[in-house]
């Protein structure tokens, strides 16, 4: 019983988890666009 619901919990975390690694990469999808002072 413990151990079962020990890896319930486990699982549930990971998914937490893997929600907020994620979410997170958008940041380094994000590409703000150049001044025209630095294209120069």
């Amino acid at each position: 019983m413990k151990r079962s619901m020990a890896i319930g919990i486990s699982r549930v975390l990971m998914l937490i988890a893997a929600v907020f690694v994620s979410t997170s990469s958008y940041y380094f999808l994000h590409r703000p666009e150049v001044p025209d002072e630095l294209k120069r």
